[in-house]
């Protein structure tokens, strides 16, 4: 419970801001940082507890350590680790794979991982951070980063929803879409869908709206 709720205060701190970190898996499920889960909860085994986190106290034996469970272990290869395969009835990394997580490659450092062909000494690109989601392991992102791994560029994590046009992907960085301007792109200098641009604001049509004209009027809500 404290993890999530140290998750939920940093969403709102960003939201407060208008920046949009990916804190959530595909599934739209929180997803927890390695270091804030509690060991021991479900065994011995030291990552039992991501396993607590997502099947839930009722069901918190089922998954105490036991190197003969099957479905424990599938469970571990599927959620718990990077590279693994269940062998012999155990979930084993990979040929070259190593560590806790088997995200450490053999050819790299000591505590280095691959990411394409080059070695990087962490898993989460961009000061990102190692956590688990609801189906694997992966990275909490800082803006405007987003992917498994915080490899992706999404310009769109910087602004709210309804300012998803202030920014734009360019190369490794993050430039002022068409319509914006200014240091922080927040200066609107054109409408789009022939709304007309008057003291910095967009005056939309009947069947437009948001800043810049860029959202459809859902039927019968025309203003």
């Amino acid at each position: 419970m404290r993890a999530i709720g140290a998750l939920v205060l940093l969403l709102g701190i960003f939201r407060a801001s208008g920046e949009r970190p990916k804190i959530t898996d595909s599934e739209g499920n929180l997803v927890v940082k390695i270091s804030d889960i509690p060991s021991g909860l479900c065994g011995n085994d030291s990552y039992s507890g991501l396993a607590f986190m997502n099947v839930g106290l009722e069901e918190c034996d089922r998954w105490k350590m036991n190197t003969t469970d099957p479905e424990y272990e599938e469970y571990k290869c599927k959620v718990l680790r990077v590279h693994a395969s269940v062998k012999n009835g155990k979930c084993t990394c990979c040929e070259k794979w190593k560590g806790p997580l088997c995200n450490e490659y053999d050819g790299c450092g000591t505590g280095e991982t691959l990411f394409g062909t080059s070695c990087t000494p962490h898993m989460c690109h961009h000061n990102g951070t190692i956590a688990v989601g609801k189906k694997e392991i992966e990275c909490i992102c800082p803006p405007p980063w987003d992917g498994r791994f915080c490899e992706r560029l999404a310009c769109w994590r910087k602004t709210i929803p309804t300012q998803q046009h202030r920014y734009r992907n360019n190369g490794d960085h993050c430039i002022c879409g068409n319509h914006y301007s200014g240091e922080n792109c927040d200066v609107i200098k054109s409408c789009m869908n022939n709304g007309h641009l008057e003291n910095g604001k967009c005056n939309c049509g009947d069947e437009w709206e948001g800043d810049v004209c860029d959202k459809r009027v859902s039927n019968g809500n025309a203003t």
